[in-house]
């Protein structure tokens, strides 16, 4: 088995420019009155199976619906920003709700007995074409998006996607692996399963089990359970990690690289309304919160010349979805 070494930044990255495929929607804001809100909260929940337990719950729910709908026809209605937002599936959601529940980074302080000092790639001089752009995807390095569901386990799918971009440059074989090995396994150094953890002791967990299993041998339920590691077989193994330098030009090093863990700030009500387009440094909230683990898969620039990193995350958190 090829022994593989991981990098993994938590740093946050307020001034990086994130790109998610997604489908863009029309401009132009609209005003609604109530009745015709309410016919648009109703559209709403037949396109996405929404009931509620009584009358008393669903007028709660209108209320949170008519609030972020208000919100994301404002932002659209400014034509100088470079993302959409939509009254996507978590529509009648709040931002609190939606972050406990779609989210799950916890920077802790974790020093595993495996994590590397320095920096790997310190001395790596960029090629001209990676100066222009790198999409691990292009390389096959990169498996489809996933979906964790409403169990706050960013962390697995980040930290996985890692180890799956690692292996596939190591032995030019893809690899799903298992999300769920992490969620029931990886309780080391405060991981906390859906309720939150961090990619250090993940790969923690990886370097001291042994190894990690596939996807189709230990599948993703998006719920807690007991550990069966020692019933699976072991696909991918890694043989430590390091984390990147808090500054563009080491993430950019380490990107060009392999795909590279990172923890995000995406508590503000754009993340949660995302639909598509670039999101820019205006859409994060006034202070950097760390909440959320992505896989950082590539960069380039945009045709105006907007740097942007494209970043692999659970579909659980960005969604796209068409404004009603």
């Amino acid at each position: 088995m090829m022994l593989l070494l991981l990098t993994v930044v938590v740093v946050a990255m307020e001034s990086i420019s994130y790109a998610f495929a997604a489908r863009e929607l029309s401009s132009g804001a609209r005003s609604y009155g109530e009745e015709a809100m309410k016919a648009r909260h109703e559209t709403w929940m037949a396109k996405h199976g929404r009931t509620y337990r009584d009358e008393a719950e669903k007028a709660r729910r209108l209320e949170v619906f008519k609030e972020n709908a208000d919100f994301v026809d404002r932002s659209n209605a400014d034509g100088g920003r470079k993302y959409r937002l939509a009254t996507n599936q978590f529509a009648d959601m709040t931002s609190d709700e939606f972050m406990a529940m779609h989210a799950g980074f916890k920077p802790l302080s974790s020093s595993g007995a495996n994590k590397l000092p320095g920096f790997k790639y310190e001395n790596y001089t960029l090629s001209e074409n990676d100066q222009q752009a790198v999409d691990w995807r292009q390389r096959g390095a990169v498996t489809g998006v996933k979906n964790q569901g409403s169990c706050g386990c960013c962390w697995a799918f980040s930290a996985v996607a890692a180890v799956e971009g690692m292996n596939q440059i190591a032995t030019r074989q893809l690899l799903s692996l298992s999300e769920q090995q992490l969620l029931d396994c990886s309780t080391n150094g405060g991981n906390n399963g859906c309720q939150g953890a961090n990619m250090d002791n993940a790969f923690q967990y990886i370097i001291d089990n042994g190894g990690i299993t596939t996807e189709d041998s230990y599948p993703y339920t998006a719920v807690e359970g007991t550990c069966q590691s020692n019933s699976v077989q072991t696909a991918v193994t890694i043989s430590g990690f390091q984390n990147v330098p808090a500054d563009e030009t080491s993430l950019a090093m380490a990107v060009a690289n392999q795909p590279v863990s990172v923890g995000i700030d995406a508590s503000s009500q754009n993340f949660h309304m995302y639909s598509g387009g670039i999101m820019t440094a205006d859409a994060c909230g006034p202070t950097v919160k760390l909440d959320h683990a992505v896989t950082v898969i590539g960069y380039g620039t945009d045709d105006d010349g907007t740097r942007i990193g494209c970043s692999r995350t659970s579909g659980g958190l960005t969604g796209a979805s068409e404004d009603t």
